[in-house]
């Protein structure tokens, strides 16, 4: 690999937020020469054009600045990860900052972890604080390497805002799907694919720093439940198709959680019920989803 990292922001009207971004990659300890940053405009209308040239003129790190037709950050993440040259990739929000010894850290932790480990784990995972506040975002966890990520996550319901640098040559293997029209997907449809039976790093020390925007998915929830629907329908249909004996073992309540979710974002995408039906593998499952039918309805109703 060219590069140590590949930091990846995709962004849309985000003119705004993007100097804090870049002001936090500037701040980096770590050898500039050291990584790239991947800057992907999804189709903004707003002034981020002439922001990105300003960007390239001030920095002394290569900035890749790619402009495209609004399709979402799912396919941005697939394009900006196949260009990755850095050895690690830092999915960096355009509303996010890091610490300046973020990658200075990761790094460490990183060559620490020997090269048959290497192959087998998926990154290194550190924690968040909120930019307003200053506080923390969840909670210590477990720190060294986890022996399966996906377990260890769902066991001990690590379901907060954390943050990965993660292990480029693992995910050019795993994209997102690319279906018409579905411009978002959740992070967590490749997270859970790729933590099964896969190592992480862990640390509690504090890299990314969150700001939740107004306009964002994380105050607009139910809004993105409507809006998105068909890509939340993919999660789920994944996490049950795929992930089930996993997550039963571990946190059924999830899993349940999954199904109703699963039925509410078919009910939003205009599905039939014997559509939802077929997209469920076994037979076992499609009678849990009947069961659990009239509460996605419910929820669906609601929103």
């Amino acid at each position: 690999m060219k590069y140590k990292f590949t930091v990846f922001t995709p962004t849309y009207n985000r003119a705004y937020t993007l100097q804090r971004v870049f002001d936090s990659l500037m701040r980096q300890t770590i050898q500039h020469l050291d990584f790239e940053w991947i800057l992907i405009n999804d189709g903004s209308t707003d002034n981020t054009d002439d922001l990105a040239k300003e960007f390239i003129c001030k920095s002394d790190f290569e900035i890749k600045y790619i402009k495209q037709k609004n399709r979402g950050k799912n396919y941005s993440h697939n394009r900006a990860v196949t260009l990755s040259q850095g050895e690690l990739f830092l999915i960096l929000d355009s509303d996010d900052a890091v610490v300046p010894e973020c990658m200075e850290t990761f790094w460490y932790y990183w060559k620490k972890i020997s090269y048959n480990e290497s192959r087998d784990i998926y990154g290194v995972s550190c924690l968040c604080k909120d930019g307003y506040t200053n506080s923390l975002i969840g909670h210590k966890v477990q720190e060294g390497l986890i022996e399966n990520t996906f377990i260890w996550k769902h066991k001990n319901r690590i379901y907060f805002e954390a943050w990965s640098a993660l292990n480029t040559k693992v995910f050019k293997k795993f994209l997102f799907p690319e279906v018409e029209n579905i411009k978002f997907i959740p992070e967590a449809y490749l997270w859970d694919i790729v933590s099964k039976n896969r190592k992480i790093y862990s640390t509690n020390e504090i890299l990314r720093v969150v700001y939740h925007q107004d306009d964002g998915f994380s105050k607009n929830i139910t809004d993105s439940y409507k809006k998105h629907s068909r890509g939340r329908y993919l999660y789920h249909k994944m996490v049950i198709n795929e992930l089930s004996w996993n997550l039963l073992k571990v946190n059924p309540i999830r899993l349940l959680k999954d199904f109703i979710q699963f039925g509410r974002m078919g009910l939003h995408s205009k599905r039939q019920v014997k559509q939802m039906l077929r997209d469920i593998n076994t037979f076992y499952k499609k009678i849990i989803f009947l069961f659990l039918l009239p509460t996605s309805f419910y929820f669906y109703k609601k929103d």
